[in-house]
């Protein structure tokens, strides 16, 4: 075993040991004494990757009904959250473009539009890798928009050969593939699980609900400043390309040519994932006119995502050896342990939430009282995305959410004004191959080094520092009904 795996094994073991064989503080009672001792087992363990992740959170249902911290159907109540079922329908729906081909015209037609010039066509790469990446989880559309960017490197180094010896455009758009999966995942609230992380615990911690379109108000405008600026600091900064260079557009023709016209399967999913988005984008609209035709509630994003997957599972297909648009065998390949650590996190949360150790930890917050709440949330970013660089971000997220949450309004001020920043922040971590799967499949290609991915990654780190400052002063507040020093009546 790893000596940071064995570490963060032996640590977590020793706080659930101390939490059991020492008593309580005075300031906290038994159970959230407890409750911390198993916080702090998951978040060494969640942080160590002693486990898998998913495994880690699964331990909430064997040892909390075992130190009687809670029932195991009180526990287990959070695997089963509306959340859960909205990505897990996103996923299928995801499932489906790709089983159709559907995601490949998609990348094929955006990228088309801009392969005018190797600067272009490497914008263009992360337009159609971004907006798959809305819809498709990063991991999968990074792995999918690879391919066709290596064998563009490939043309591209042999029809260059004699003209210049710059290895840069392999590298710029190699990264630009793995940063822009990353970049077009924060836009959604399905698009990366931290993302679908806070919304959920939000829902089991405060009982308020993010929306696809509440989230999309902020993360929209977060990837759209990113996207531009990751491609200026990748080709003008970090590797410039050489003016004179050239790129045939043979390859992308020939790539669209051999997809052929498209398929009756690809239009019937395209249709249902259009239709499903814009359920999405109208759903309160919807909800409004429909009132005392459909119970108040039933119409809500969750439902949407599986209606859609189910009707998926419906549709014939067109195509012969298959009978219908997704079967049960292709949508096996959701990832499941996503959906179970997502479950893990928000067991833990309610837990945190119903023990009493919310109150407490929030009651710790008054020792910084006296400091800037700018300063704090400032920190709060940094400390997030600093971490995510060795961590896995949607570990960090299911650690760190509810203990920002307690210490907001410890603070007296709105959960979401810590929540938010730090969510954005675990999705803006760039520099190392471990930080997210996208900059982990870019390695992996062969052609980086560590040291490229830090040159380009610490800049943009500072960036979107920077951007999700901007896009908190300047959105958070009209769009979340955020105020300073004030807690909102949702809270209690």
């Amino acid at each position: 075993m790893h000596k940071t795996k064995f570490f963060g094994l032996i640590i977590g073991l020793i706080f659930l040991m101390i939490a059991c064989l020492l008593p309580s503080p005075e300031s906290l009672n038994s159970k959230a004494w407890l409750t911390l001792g198993v916080a702090m087992l998951m978040a060494s363990w969640w942080l160590t990757e002693v486990i898998p992740l998913p495994a880690t959170g699964l331990l909430p249902i064997v040892l909390f009904p075992l130190l009687g911290v809670s029932s195991v159907k009180e526990t287990a109540q959070a695997f089963s959250h509306p959340i859960i079922f909205l990505f897990m329908g996103g996923f299928i729906i995801g499932l489906a473009m790709q089983h159709t081909g559907l995601h490949k015209r998609i990348a094929y037609y955006i990228i088309s539009k801009f392969k005018s010039s190797p600067q272009s066509l490497i914008f263009g790469f992360m337009c159609a890798t971004a907006f798959l990446s809305m819809w498709i989880s990063n991991s999968a559309t990074a792995i999918m928009m690879l391919p066709i960017a290596l064998s563009i490197i490939t043309v591209f180094k042999e029809d260059n050969k004699s003209k210049n010896k710059n290895n840069n455009f392999d590298k710029a758009l190699v990264l630009s593939i793995a940063f822009s999966a990353t970049i077009g995942g924060i836009a959604t609230i399905i698009g990366t699980p931290p993302n679908t992380v806070m919304a959920a615990m939000l829902s089991e911690l405060y009982n308020y609900e993010i929306n696809f379109v509440d989230w999309l108000k902020i993360g929209l405008p977060t990837s759209l400043l990113l996207l531009p600026i990751t491609w200026v600091v990748l080709i003008y900064f970090c590797f410039p390309l050489d003016p004179k260079i050239k790129i045939k557009d043979k390859i992308i023709n020939d790539k669209i040519k051999n997809l052929g016209k498209i398929s009756q399967d690809e239009i019937m999913v395209g249709i249902i994932f259009i239709t499903t988005a814009s359920l999405w984008i109208s759903r309160k609209w919807l909800s409004n006119t429909l009132e005392g035709i459909i119970p108040s509630g039933a119409l809500n994003d969750s439902t949407i995502a599986i209606t859609a997957a189910i009707i998926l599972f419906i549709i014939p297909s067109n195509r012969p050896k298959r009978k219908r648009l997704i079967n049960w065998e292709v949508a096996q390949n959701i990832p499941w342990g996503a959906l179970i650590l997502i479950g893990g996190g928000l067991s833990l949360a309610s837990v945190i939430s119903s023990s009493g150790l919310a109150t407490w930890i929030g009651s710790l917050s008054s020792n910084i009282s006296n400091i800037s709440i700018i300063f704090i949330v400032l920190i709060s970013i940094v400390s997030i995305i600093l971490l995510t660089e060795l961590t896995s971000n949607t570990a960090t997220a299911s650690t760190f959410i509810p203990i920002l949450g307690a210490t907001a309004l410890g603070l007296g001020q709105n959960p979401l004004l810590l929540i938010i920043p730090a969510t954005l922040g675990a999705s803006c971590a760039f520099m190392m191959p471990v930080a997210t799967p996208p900059n982990t499949i870019a390695y992996a290609s062969g052609h980086l080094k560590i040291s490229d991915m830090i040159k380009a990654g610490i800049w943009l780190n500072i960036i979107s520092i920077i951007i999700i400052g901007i896009i908190i002063t300047l959105i958070l507040g009209p769009v979340f009904d955020v105020e300073l020093n004030k807690i909102p009546l949702w809270v209690n």
